[in-house]
């Protein structure tokens, strides 16, 4: 019995870490373009998540996913792009809740096959603030793009696949992140061309 639980948990921890860097694979998960009434685009880029390890702060065990964002301007004039998220949401009150971090990182894309996206020692990006930005702040110029990660750590009993999406009504920026059945829309700043 205990070999047979030996082997399932290699298998189990083989398929997960093979199905983590698999280099046939592109990691996009939705590719939406917003159009302003100037007729500016920005597309906006959404990964996977990559993950489900367990990290600990204070004592208290959290799972985590790694996603990334990459927010093309495909117009002649400057995008802002304006991002902070709430300390703690929760999905069911008041056990149930998660806290997202913006990594100091920078996220290329030739980190996309690499296990978590690249990040390493999640743990001290939940715990230690230096390695946090507070708010994400950044001109994209015509014709660029900008690329940045983001950390779900969740204190959630039952959780199911996340998935997570910018969504864009008019210049409010809110994100809309899913686990399993649950979700919810967490206001997190502005998108807009400059004039």
């Amino acid at each position: 019995m205990l070999t047979l639980l030996a082997s399932f948990i290699l298998l189990f921890v083989y398929q997960n870490a093979f199905s983590q860097v698999a280099s046939n694979r592109n990691w996009i998960d939705t590719e939406i373009n917003y159009t302003d009434s100037n007729g500016n685009v920005a597309k906006i880029i959404h990964s996977f998540p990559k993950g489900g390890g367990e990290v600990y702060k204070n004592g208290e065990k959290y799972s985590y996913v790694v996603f990334w964002t990459r927010v093309f301007n495909q117009s002649a004039t400057p995008l802002e792009l304006k991002v902070k998220f709430p300390e703690v949401t929760f999905f069911n009150w008041p056990n149930d809740y998660i806290r997202i971090v913006l990594p100091k990182e920078t996220m290329l894309m030739d980190k996309v096959h690499a296990f978590d996206y690249g990040l390493t020692h999640l743990q001290s990006f939940l715990n230690d603030k230096s390695k946090q930005l507070n708010f994400l702040q950044k001109r994209i110029n015509a014709n660029q793009e900008h690329i940045f990660y983001f950390i779900v750590f969740m204190h959630i009993k039952n959780w199911g696949p996340a998935r997570a999406k910018f969504e864009l009504k008019d210049q409010a920026l809110f994100y809309n992140i899913s686990m399993g059945s649950d979700a919810t829309m967490i206001p997190c700043g502005r998108l807009y061309f400059k004039r």
